[in-house]
């Protein structure tokens, strides 16, 4: 691999994780909007975004795809999980829980290993057994301790998992893959916006300048990390993408106690059980990435 390509996709990858750490504040700017006008808005933008590219780039025929059925049933559940992340999301920023969303995502990569061996019939090594347990055990501290449950944490940790694992049937390039999912959502976006508009002014059209402009630039806002989040796993190791990802929760951490939320001993706790799961499930990755190296040296060696 070119490491000239590699260092560029490092850059791509760190600059978007740091943009998705930071989403919290963006979102914060609209705290007058309800969370659910505020999906719409990032729905309806996107999608605009999206088409304008697909123009552009004349890749139109990509919603072709909608004409066969089974995949079509594919992205309206893809886009369904998408749809529960981002206003799980959006209302945990405007809720003030900014900090139990950083502990979703730290959680994602071990639900993704969860739901590998129910739907995959994969198998555990020794060390994702005990990262697997050790995050189990601070979400049940978390729970024991506060006294209750971190449903912001387990819906975002479990959708955006899902959302992973029935992505990775898709054959649709990252852009591609967000422009149907947008389209699919649109209808539900301008709908909801409608029944808004019936009974109070949307933001869009009675809003403070400031506000409207935030709100058109939920496309772009929400687009640029993917993008580069797509060119860069294009140029470097899966094991560096799964390494460097654990720079977007660690951003809304420090996101959330600038906010002024509290960081309780209590979060330090279980997030140190996290934390522990997280090194356990990396050094396995890396392990096995080297073991994967050591084989292939070798049957090339009994080749020659």
């Amino acid at each position: 691999m070119n490491s000239h390509e590699v260092r560029k996709g490092s850059i791509f990858i760190i600059t978007a994780y740091i943009l998705w750490g930071f989403f919290p504040l963006y979102w914060a700017q609209l705290s007058d909007v309800s969370s659910i006008e505020i999906i719409a808005y990032r729905i309806l933008f996107s999608f605009l975004m999206c088409f304008v590219y697909l123009v552009f780039k004349k890749e139109l025929s990509v919603f072709a795809v909608f004409k066969n059925g089974r995949a079509t049933l594919q992205i309206l559940l893809i886009s369904s999980l998408l749809f529960i992340n981002w206003f799980t999301f959006i209302f945990a920023v405007t809720n003030n829980m900014v900090i139990d969303a950083g502990m979703g995502y730290y959680l994602n990569p071990l639900v993704s290993i969860l739901l590998g061996i129910i739907f995959l019939k994969e198998k555990l090594g020794k060390l994702q057994i005990a990262a697997f347990t050790l995050a189990a055990m601070g979400l049940i501290y978390y729970v024991i301790a506060m006294g209750v449950i971190p449903y912001i944490t387990i819906i975002l940790g479990t959708t955006f998992g899902l959302y992973g694992l029935f992505k990775k049937k898709s054959t649709l390039s990252g852009i591609h893959s967000m422009s149907v999912e947008t389209a699919i959502l649109t209808p539900v976006s301008l709908l909801i916006l409608f029944l808004i508009s019936k009974d109070s002014s949307i933001a869009l059209v009675s809003g403070h300048a400031k506000t409207v402009v935030f709100v058109i630039l939920a496309g772009i806002v929400t687009l640029a990390p993917l993008i580069l989040f797509a060119e860069a796993t294009k140029r470097i190791p899966l094991v560096r993408v799964g390494f460097l990802q654990l720079i977007a929760p660690t951003m809304m951490l420090i996101t959330g106690y600038i906010m002024g939320e509290e960081f309780s001993l209590n979060r330090i706790i279980s997030l140190a059980f996290i934390w522990g799961a997280l090194v356990l499930y990396t050094i396995s990755i890396i392990k096995g990435g080297i073991n994967d190296r050591e084989n292939n040296k070798r049957l090339t060696t009994e080749r020659g």
